[in-house]
């Protein structure tokens, strides 16, 4: 498939299969190459496409979803997150950096206004601030371009919703090994 008919069919499918999406990045021809998404209002992720040239020289799909901050997270725990890795089959549990939210009070700025004749002073302290980066885990797959047909994206997304509510939910069978070695 062509990447254009690509972008135009995978965007009539979110249109179904989601709340809202958005393409936020295109290729040097104007065509998408990567779209943000939002299911049923709680379920964000991304959908992408990489040509892979100067690594595994194969075009490949992702989709991605974001499960939850894990910031304060020690690194023991991350460990054993990511140790989780090797029981999920075609997918993986990854930590991005991302930057936080400002929180509503300071997305909307007061306007100033100058008399006549007055001086105006700019604060720019604010703009040299870095933005306060938290870390996202996600569960993510990738496949190649070839093989995936925008068609089977939610099933795709159910599959990672699966498979990280499986991995990441306290598990039944630990908590009856737990009962019966203390007997």
């Amino acid at each position: 498939m062509e990447p254009a008919d690509f972008a135009v069919r995978i965007e009539e499918v979110m249109t179904e299969e989601c709340s809202s999406y958005e393409c936020v990045l295109l290729d040097d021809n104007e065509i998408g190459i990567l779209w943000t998404f939002l299911i049923e209002d709680t379920i964000s992720g991304y959908l992408g496409i990489e040509d892979n040239e100067d690594t595994l020289n194969v075009k490949t799909v992702s989709i991605g979803l974001h499960l939850k901050d894990i910031t304060d997270y020690s690194r023991d725990d991350l460990l054993e997150l990511l140790g989780l890795n090797a029981d999920l089959i075609n997918s993986n549990f990854s930590v991005v950096k991302l930057p936080a939210r400002p929180p509503k009070d300071d997305e909307k700025e007061e306007p100033v206004f100058v008399e006549e004749g007055e001086d105006l002073i700019f604060d720019d302290d604010d703009d040299d601030e870095e933005p306060e980066m938290r870390d996202l885990l996600i569960i993510q797959t990738r496949l190649p371009f070839d093989a995936f047909e925008p068609e089977d994206f939610g099933a795709f997304v159910k599959n990672l919703l699966f498979q990280a509510d499986t991995m990441l939910s306290p598990r039944e069978d630990e908590d009856i090994d737990e009962e019966f070695d203390g007997e």
